[in-house]
């Protein structure tokens, strides 16, 4: 009987909550959103049992309604205001970069703002002098050019005792890694660096990190629900998940900000953070930001490269004998972070790899920040759209067998990837003033990973057991839903 009150109670709440807010949005805009067409919803669910059934991952539901009802659609989440979900590359690119400026705001998971100082970090804010101010720091700074050049040499470090790490757990193990947590280890060591300088190297706060991201993680996971049903908060298992976040805010604050305590180099982040004058919270987690952002995409990218390698064991031998025919080691045995612009087949795997499993297959949401327009239609401010990359990526009229790993449809030879439609069908980092602010550290870290990888073991299925299956699981970033296991042989080198 208290179950059934309980979800009476979250009904009445969730009607009060829209008329609200419903009312709210019609004072923000003398004429309201013209919604375009979608699937019929229900009451306080909205389209969640269209996009539930038949148990596929949330981007590839939201494709297959995308292609009954249209690539400009209508889809209700629970009882939140309704988003437009864009799947045609103009119209992407619409909303992306030819009004970027319309649909600079943002959406982000309302469990996220503990750990995101309120809302006023790169990816969370919206387009102001703020985001201007911190977005131009990071990237004329901490992650220019002048600064990964510093990074080289360090990278390569940790990439030589990545591979010795992992070589001592295949012979503990059969010749069977786990690779993901060498990875985020590795990228976790690279970011500590951007954010408090080259010589920054502190064992305790890698593993702090790596252990706090995986817990932010974990328990925002939990309390999603609260973006798709608000009334959930008064649910005794959500309200433990938020109070567990407030407890890794004061962790992450105390993890941070003992190093933001020492001197600080001027070419790190830290460093122009605390110049500029940023409350104390708002560059600490500034500074998470990066990591939260980083880590696992660029982590579950190496994995997804690796095990569509493991599946296309030609691919691999082709990368390989490119690497010994036209790239360097130092003496380390590791092929530099120089070497890495030259190889075409390499970049051709990592960017093949990011078009069939991009990190954020919906990208992060947009919000008008202002009336406008979409494809003719008034769009008001503070309407959510989310632009539909897995459609552009998997759009058979761009991407001849779009399902197959084929790296050579990157090569400069092919002619699949020319033209404005392919252009704006590839879009793994989003684009426009809002495109991802870190993506040239990911353009950077993940063909070095899979150059490296590669060179230095022979990637293959466990044996006694089946090919991985690469299933993907969705939670903040695109990863696979069983982690990735492969037998591993040194090349000898």
């Amino acid at each position: 009987m208290e179950a059934i009150w309980t979800a009476v109670a979250i009904g009445i709440a969730a009607a009060v909550l829209m008329a609200f807010r419903g009312r709210q949005r019609q004072r923000l805009s003398r004429k309201p959103t013209q919604w375009p067409p979608g699937p019929t919803r229900l009451p306080l669910i909205g389209n969640m049992h269209q996009i539930l059934k038949g148990g596929d991952p949330f981007h590839v539901a939201i494709n297959k309604l995308a292609q009954v009802y249209g690539p400009l659609m209508t889809v209700w989440f629970g009882t939140r205001q309704p988003t437009i979900i864009v799947s045609d590359y103009n119209l992407v690119w619409e909303v992306l970069v030819s009004k970027s400026a319309d649909y600079a705001a943002r959406e982000i998971p309302i469990t996220l703002k503990p750990v995101l100082a309120d809302f006023r970090t790169i990816v969370s804010s919206n387009a102001g002098p703020l985001w201007h101010s911190l977005r131009r720091g990071l990237q004329n700074g901490a992650i220019g050019p002048h600064s990964l050049s510093l990074q080289a040499p360090f990278q390569e470090s940790d990439m030589a005792q990545m591979i010795n790490n992992m070589i001592k757990e295949a012979n503990l193990n059969g010749g069977v890694v786990k690779p993901f947590p060498h990875i985020r280890r590795a990228i976790i060591k690279l970011l500590a660096r951007i954010c408090f300088g080259c010589d920054f190297s502190d064992v305790e706060f890698d593993a702090t990190m790596d252990f706090m991201l995986e817990e932010t993680l974990w328990y925002s996971d939990d309390s999603r629900i609260l973006d798709t049903f608000p009334p959930a908060r008064f649910l005794p298992s959500i309200k433990r998940a938020v109070m567990q976040m407030e407890k890794v805010k004061l962790r992450l604050m105390e993890c941070i900000g003992r190093p933001l305590d020492s001197p600080l180099p001027p070419t790190c982040y830290a460093h122009f953070l605390l110049s500029q004058s940023f409350p104390r919270e708002a560059a600490i987690f500034s500074i998470f930001e990066l990591f939260l952002l980083g880590v696992d995409s660029t982590g579950s990218t190496t994995m997804w490269a690796l095990g569509l390698l493991m599946q296309n064991q030609e691919a691999q031998q082709k990368l390989y004998q490119e690497i010994r025919d036209h790239a360097s080691c130092n003496q380390k045995g590791v092929v530099t972070v120089e070497e890495i612009g030259k190889l075409e087949y390499l970049q051709a795997v990592a960017k093949e790899t990011m078009r069939m499993k991009p990190i954020a297959p919906l990208a992060v949401p947009h919000q008008a920040a202002r009336d406008t327009t979409l494809d003719g239609l008034h769009v008001a401010e503070g309407t959510t759209v989310l632009a539909n990359l897995y459609a552009l990526h998997y759009d058979p009229k761009v991407w001849d067998e779009p399902e197959r790993f084929k790296p050579e449809r990157f090569l400069e030879s092919s002619k699949e990837f020319l033209g404005k439609r392919g252009q704006y069908s590839f879009l793994p980092f989003g684009a426009g003033m809002r495109a991802c602010a870190g993506m040239e550290v990911g353009k950077l870290q993940l063909p070095f990973a899979i150059c490296n990888l590669v060179n230095a073991f022979h990637w293959s299925n466990v044996v006694g057991k089946k090919a991985p299956k690469l299933i993907e699981g969705f939670n903040f970033a695109l990863s696979m839903k069983t982690p990735l296991e492969a037998r591993i042989e040194p090349r000898g080198i």
